[in-house]
């Protein structure tokens, strides 16, 4: 029995089953796909930073994202979330772990958020603590602005970094002298320094010294400085004081970290990675001279300086396990430190004390041009008896 022909022409070959339709892909499920292997990349790096923080110098580089950044990133795939059609409630929760995972990082300051608590107001006869990364001493900078800025802070206790000059095309440090002249731009203060460290107190100094970093250098074939290159700049990034305040002896460390690299320099040239290397076994032997030095004094303490680290880093953590942060008794939420001239997004300088130290009031004060970095301006009360 023949077919006919219209029919054959309407319904193709003879006995074929018209295939069906193809639906069009739908977007909720290409945005679940994308945004479940966003997330499954974001938990990853966050168990690899965790994992990996404070203890590689080529992880150093990771570690310089803004803070900011591990609450930014799963925010945004928490607001994307609601793209996924019938998968939203399970990746908003996925979401919102990852930023509870990273907010600890952040560093913000919770204690600054209305009726949180926060500082205090000082009581008369607080401790008022200065502690600035000055910036080569302000090499190219108006030195009588300089020594007014700092008259204009009045503090009791002033610890100061990077008291050196800098050769620019040699790359080094070159030692600075400035002792004889702030004793007498500061009549009343004890005025004292190595390396690059200087610390000035209105207190008596009763003792003081800078922690020795050599002997805590895990390879000293490239952590020593290289010949004839000032040696106290990189032997001595601690400058410790014992004062005495209202009769009782206090210790002041006054720390200055090692930079984890040099922007300057090419990053895909092999002097960039020796310079990382170099500088990270620098960096862990100033921690370590610091940590071996307060795990024997049984003084009141505070710690201050730049550390070139921020909230994010291993080796922070671990100091802040050791002393209190001096943070809460900020007014500011997200308090940083440098760049002190554009939209500053890191904070790199710290203030630690001990549990018995009272700090009052804290904060991130401007530099007004003179240093790449803010400097901070805290109150605080010695413990007595």
């Amino acid at each position: 029995m023949s077919t006919p022909l219209e029919e054959v022409r309407t319904s193709g070959t003879a006995g074929e089953v018209p295939a069906p339709p193809v639906s069009p892909r739908r977007p909720g499920r290409l945005a679940a796909r994308s945004l479940i292997v966003a997330l499954a990349l974001w938990t990853a790096f966050l168990a690899a930073f965790y994992v990996l923080t404070g203890e590689h110098w080529w992880w150093r580089p990771v570690e310089l994202a803004p803070p900011l950044t591990f609450v930014v990133v799963p925010l945004l795939l928490l607001v994307l979330t609601p793209l996924a059609r019938g998968a939203r409630l399970p990746l908003a929760a996925a979401a919102l772990c990852c930023l509870l995972l990273g907010l600890p990082l952040v560093g913000l300051n919770v204690h600054a958020l209305p009726g949180a608590g926060g500082g205090s107001a000082a009581p008369p006869g607080a401790v008022r603590v200065f502690s600035w990364n000055t910036e080569y001493w302000s090499d190219d900078g108006d030195q009588e602005a300089f020594y007014a800025y700092l008259k204009a802070q009045r503090a009791d206790v002033y610890l100061l970094q990077e008291h050196v000059s800098w050769d620019v095309p040699g790359h080094r440090p070159v030692r600075a002298d400035h002792v004889a002249e702030l004793r007498a731009r500061f009549p009343g203060f004890d005025v004292v320094a190595v390396g690059e460290m200087l610390t000035m107190s209105r207190y008596t100094i009763e003792d003081w010294r800078g922690l020795d970093n050599w002997p805590h250098l895990s390879d000293p074939a490239i952590g020593m400085p290289p010949d004839g290159r000032f040696p106290d700049y990189y032997r001595y990034k601690t400058l410790r004081t014992d004062l005495r305040i209202d009769g009782r002896v206090m210790a002041f460390y006054n720390v200055h970290v090692p930079v984890q690299l040099d922007i300057s320099m090419d990053p895909g040239s092999a002097q960039f990675t020796d310079f990382m290397r170099a500088q990270e076994v620098r960096r862990q032997a100033t921690y370590r001279a610091l940590e071996q030095d307060l795990a024997k004094n049984r003084l009141p303490v505070l710690v201050a300086g730049d550390m070139n680290g921020t909230s994010a880093m291993g080796e922070l953590r671990r100091l802040g396990g050791r002393l209190r942060d001096a943070l809460p008794a900020g007014d500011q939420l997200n308090p940083v430190s440098w760049p002190a001239s554009g939209p500053a997004m890191w904070r790199l300088d710290w203030a630690f004390t001990s549990e018995s130290v009272k700090v009052h009031t804290y904060r991130m004060v401007d530099s007004l041009g003179m240093s790449d970095h803010r400097a901070q301006a805290l109150t605080m009360t010695a413990p007595t008896g």
